[in-house]
């Protein structure tokens, strides 16, 4: 597998980040509980936080979790 060069960027935000991995960010919350979803923040009032490369790392990981699923679903068309 070839590597990437990737430069590594803070995202600050929840709808930055949410805009990054294509998520609602009114469900922040929830992807970052239920999901897995690597954000933090620093205190209940600060802002969402999230490194790109993480972000990359978990929507391949969502990708195939789900993946497995789909000719299950092309099944039904």
């Amino acid at each position: 597998m070839k590597e990437f060069n990737l430069k590594i960027k803070c995202l600050k935000g929840a709808d930055e980040i949410c805009s990054f991995v294509k998520e609602d960010p009114k469900q922040i919350f929830r992807l970052v509980q239920e999901e897995g979803l690597p954000a933090w923040k620093r205190s209940d009032r600060s802002c969402w936080r999230a490194l790109n490369i993480d972000l990359y790392k978990w929507m391949v990981g969502q990708r195939n979790k789900y993946l497995k699923d789909t000719p299950r679903y092309l099944n039904n068309s």
